[in-house]
């Protein structure tokens, strides 16, 4: 009966604060407030070299039906034009004093045209000193690819499997596009011989999973023997994607057990980094990390979002605008839109939360508030969900802590799901792209 009764607070907790944050996002990333940039504006190059530097490849050759990210059916001639554009972008932003620590390079497919995605690679290694450069992939790419190419140009590749389970690779559309889960385990061994840094991304919260499938389902995965495993709940999102996303979906109160399965099943292996990251603790030490805390991005590319300091900045979602604009002289970014102090403090309780550890002096030194004097509801709520436990000044994060940061942290997805919807409605032309700079 106890454990009823602490499944069911936690329920209702959750459930809370799914309301809770559905309001927060269509607040603060609302775009009402999103400026056309001003063609002549010149962006202040900060001292420090920003942390990343994100390249979004805009194309695949088929459409997943829960995925949200900007991206269009491949057509080839469009996509070399697309990436000749996409790497003057990155001259031109390099030219202007920017400085990087990393590349990520999402999609879409980055790996869509082999050629071109090295061509760009090689490119910023021989313009920067970056640290290393994440790459998304699909599994079949080490199968029909040419994965040996990359070696010594991608330190980390994250490889979207989402479920080795057939029954949900074909309800996602994922098993005539990628093959069965036995075959696509032979494609993510291929991957592992070769690149440094592996992770494989993995997916939970469908309607046909119960815990048991979930764990069997990365039973699968630790023997592949990954450096990095990300598990996810499906992002259902509030917008559009919602209807699609919604239909593969399980009931939101299967994820609590299942989040549970996932722990049991990570924890003789995988070291949890957050809820919803774990890296191997067998053999050396796993270099390249997925998520930094509240890193700066500059985004180049279709589709792209960047923020750094106070601002967040939009790329054109129009491909035909974007390569118009770069072979102008223009910045693929069209739009920016100021961020509030509240929405960037949230962001880094997120990130404490996941860590595991609320550290009131690092908080402070961060946004100048405690956390009581920044969240006095918020923090109110984890300890009323037993979110919490108190540990001098500071706070440390409950099982039940975890489980809430991990839904914090997919709210944070689905917000990004629901400024890629308005991105695509704002006015094109805002700019004239008529006269070359």
């Amino acid at each position: 009966m106890k454990k009823f009764l602490s499944t069911s607070r936690l329920n209702l907790a959750t459930n809370s604060l799914d309301w809770v944050m559905g309001q927060t996002i269509r607040q603060s990333l609302s775009l009402k407030d999103a400026v056309a940039l001003d063609e002549l504006e010149q962006l202040s190059v900060p001292e420090k070299p920003i942390e990343t530097l994100y390249i979004h490849i805009p194309f695949c050759h088929t459409l997943c039906r829960f995925c949200s990210f900007h991206k269009i059916k491949f057509n080839e001639g469009v996509a070399k034009e697309y990436f000749k554009a996409l790497r003057q972008e990155i001259r031109q932003v390099i030219a202007q004093g920017f400085r990087f620590n990393r590349v990520y390079i999402g999609g879409g497919t980055t790996t869509i045209l082999e050629d071109e995605l090295i061509k760009t690679i090689e490119m910023i290694k021989s313009l920067t000193s970056i640290r290393e450069v994440s790459c998304e992939s699909d599994p079949i790419y080490f199968k029909e690819g040419n994965p040996h190419l990359l070696k010594g140009l991608v330190d980390r590749m994250s490889i979207g499997i989402q479920s080795f389970d057939d029954r949900i690779l074909k309800a996602s559309g994922r098993f005539e596009k990628f093959g069965s889960g036995l075959q696509q385990a032979e494609y993510v061994s291929h991957a592992i011989d070769i690149i440094p840094t592996v992770n494989l991304d993995m997916m939970y919260g469908f309607k046909i999973q119960t815990p048991e499938t979930v764990a069997s389902d990365l039973a699968q995965t630790i023997r592949l023997n990954p450096d990095q495993i990300t598990t996810y709940p499906l992002t259902i999102g509030i917008g559009k994607n919602r209807k699609k996303a919604g239909g593969l979906a399980g009931r939101p109160e299967d994820l609590w057990p299942q989040f549970l399965a996932v722990k049991e099943a990570m924890k003789e292996r995988y070291i949890m980094e957050f809820p919803w990251t774990f890296s191997r603790n067998f053999g050396q030490p796993v270099e390249n990390k997925y998520v930094l805390d509240g890193e700066d991005c500059f985004g180049v590319g279709s589709g792209a979002f960047g923020r750094f300091g106070e601002q967040f900045r939009i790329s054109s979602f129009d491909i035909p605008d974007y390569i118009n604009r770069i072979n102008t002289g223009h910045s693929g970014t069209c739009y920016t839109k100021p961020l509030q102090n509240k929405s960037l403090s949230q962001h880094h309780l997120m990130m404490m939360m996941g860590h595991g550890l609320l550290d009131n002096q690092q908080f402070k030194a961060h946004t100048g508030k405690s956390l009581w004097q920044a969240f006095p509801l918020e923090m109110s709520y984890l300890i009323s969900a037993g979110a919490l436990n108190k540990q001098g000044n500071n706070y440390t994060t409950t099982v039940a802590g975890q489980f809430i940061a991990l839904k914090m942290f997919s709210g944070f997805l689905a917000g990004m799901d629901y400024l890629r919807e308005q991105a695509r409605d704002l006015p094109l032309n805002k700019i004239d792209t008529s006269a070359s700079a």
